[in-house]
């Protein structure tokens, strides 16, 4: 089915202290999340790790291109990796770059800010930082 192969992620975050090392680095960096699906071919490719910036959006509004993760309500918490096209306020349009095979907000219509989780900026495995659209 064709929403099987739409890109979506993944993570098992731990419980961290807030003053631990690694709840520091991760704040910093990013949550790292893992993308299955073939969605946002050939940019991300199932098994690929991710981190994905939770706190990019709370000083400006996500760009045009940007590929960001959203947990939309009507999928019931899971989340899924696309690219952003701006709307209306507080409301996106995110496609994946493959989109015979990409369950977006074409089916799903738009997201709001506050189902964004966050830019996914870099690639962790393996390894790349990833580029916006043109």
């Amino acid at each position: 089915m064709w929403w099987r192969r739409s890109a979506t992620c993944s993570s098992r975050p731990k419980r961290l202290r807030r003053s631990s090392p690694a709840a520091r680095l991760w704040r910093l960096l990013g949550r790292p999340m893992r993308v299955h699906g073939t969605s946002m071919l050939p940019v991300l490719r199932p098994g690929d790790v991710i981190l994905v910036n939770e706190s990019a959006y709370r000083r400006r509004e996500p760009r045009r291109g940007e590929i960001v993760v959203a947990r939309p309500a009507s999928l019931g918490g899971r989340a899924l990796v696309k690219r952003v096209l701006p709307v209306g306020s507080d409301e996106y349009f995110l496609l994946g770059d493959h989109p015979t095979e990409s369950l977006d907000s074409r089916k799903l219509g738009p997201i709001t800010r506050r189902e964004l989780i966050g830019r996914a900026w870099l690639r962790v495995w393996p390894p790349r930082v990833l580029r916006e659209a043109s």
